[in-house]
């Protein structure tokens, strides 16, 4: 059993929530697709977390399979603070502004 628990942000929530629309829109289905990669990928990452790329700062990076879109995390004592998800084109440094 991991010892570590995966908190989302408000702002993490948000963005997550506005892109599995934009992608419904796009194809009935493909929103739940991108959320049920992303919840695999968290799977993986409370497992071990420190697999993943430290990108900057404390802040490490984790990709969504077969979406453009990668969860920006920090470690904080047994937490997996999930800041942010990211288009590969945007700018992350823009969730320190929310």
């Amino acid at each position: 059993m991991s010892r570590f628990k995966i908190v989302y942000t408000q702002d993490a929530v948000n963005h997550i929530l506005h892109i599995a629309e934009w992608y419904n829109q796009q194809r009935i289905g493909l929103g739940s697709r991108f959320l049920g990669n992303l919840k695999k990928e968290m799977t993986a990452v409370k497992k071990n977390p420190f697999t993943r790329s430290l990108r900057y700062d404390q802040v490490r990076f984790a990709v969504v399979k077969k979406f453009p879109y990668a969860a920006h995390y920090t470690i904080e004592n047994n937490s997996i603070i999930i800041h942010a998800v990211f288009g590969f084109k945007e700018n992350p440094d823009k969730w320190r502004d929310w």
